[in-house]
């Protein structure tokens, strides 16, 4: 049954709240025939590799607690658990096809290379093979079958890159068209380009945190450059850059309510006055602002750019997968 509409039949709710949802929480729920069931039922059969349940919920077990964590309800968090699921099915028959044409087309990945891989993936993302052994017991995932994911990872990058075209050019006129249809995208509210200073009352004994303020405003309403003294006072990380903010927009939510407030006055210009608020005192200067609107092209070009050939890579991408397809055996259950 090689449909999508096969797919979502066979992935009910139930299955998604007893299988993929208690598996995040290290429980099974309901009788053991239907445990059985849920984890060694039949997702997808792809050439002669079987795709199963558990395998789609051990893969979906990362991105599925994310979203719980981003939902407000268990309504939505079931729209979103079974979105991750079809994507993550799709995923892994995209991995078997991949795999399976690099292996038909001769190509040969020498045991030297996958260690090197392998070594290199674990010390980036473990450490160290101790941490790395802990971790894949938690994961209920073995080193051997690791391996193998790391192996078909490069694969699948290698085969990528040599399938479709990573030097995409994108005329100016698409680039202009797309703007022109799609520019209410770039509709902005009103901005402040700010620099800010901040001290931190915690990180100072009691009263020593308005004296350094003051003192910091003295300096600059007695015209030393902001930047300079942001980068000696301020207990901002950003005080390295000089206190700099960039453009901030009056719905920013990063940007404390206090602050949007005096920046986004109609009068408010230049430097403020001490602004104080729980646990800290700032420092604002406001270097320029710009009226709500939509951002003219000179300004996303490159983000309209990089948009297309994003559009472009992902079209080029399934007309392989699907090339892949017809070569291949692809059975959904």
């Amino acid at each position: 049954m090689d449909s999508h509409d096969a797919l979502s039949y066979r992935l009910p709710m139930k299955w998604i709240r007893l299988g993929l949802v208690a598996g995040i929480a290290g429980l099974f729920v309901g009788p053991a025939c239907a445990q059985t069931l849920l984890l060694n039922g039949v997702a997808a059969v792809v050439n002669r590799s079987v795709i199963t349940f558990d395998d789609v919920r051990s893969a979906s077990m990362r991105p599925l607690e994310a979203a719980r964590r981003l939902t407000r309800d268990d309504a939505d968090f079931d729209r979103r658990a079974s979105q991750i699921q079809k994507d993550v099915l799709e995923q892994l028959i995209e991995r078997e096809l991949i795999v399976r044409e690099f292996e038909t087309k001769g190509y040969n990945l020498p045991e030297s290379i996958i260690d090197e891989i392998v070594d290199k993936q674990m010390k980036d993302e473990f450490g160290d093979r101790l941490t790395l052994t802990k971790t894949l017991r938690l994961r209920g995932q073995t080193y051997e079958s690791w391996r193998r994911d790391q192996r078909d990872q490069f694969v699948i990058a290698q085969m990528t890159v040599k399938n479709i075209n990573q030097n995409i050019v994108v005329s100016p006129k698409k680039i202009e068209k797309h703007y022109a249809e799609n520019s209410e995208k770039y509709r902005v509210g009103e901005r402040a380009k700010i620099r800010m200073i901040l001290i931190d009352k915690s990180r100072h004994s009691a009263g020593e945190s308005s004296k350094i303020a003051a003192a910091a405003l003295a300096r600059l309403t007695g015209g030393e450059e902001f930047a300079q003294v942001a980068d000696s006072v301020s207990d901002d990380a950003r005080r390295f850059k000089g206190g700099d903010r960039g453009w901030v927009e009056n719905k920013d939510a990063d940007l404390r309510k206090e602050l949007r407030t005096w920046v986004f006055k109609p009068e408010s210009s230049g430097l403020s006055e001490l602004i104080e608020v729980e646990g800290a005192i700032f420092i604002v200067k406001v270097e320029e602002k710009k009226a709500a609107g939509i951002l003219p092209l000179s300004e996303v070009r490159q983000d309209v750019e990089g948009t297309l050939r994003n559009e472009e890579r992902d079209r080029l991408r399934k007309g392989w997968i699907n090339r892949l397809r017809v070569k291949q055996f692809v059975a959904y259950f």
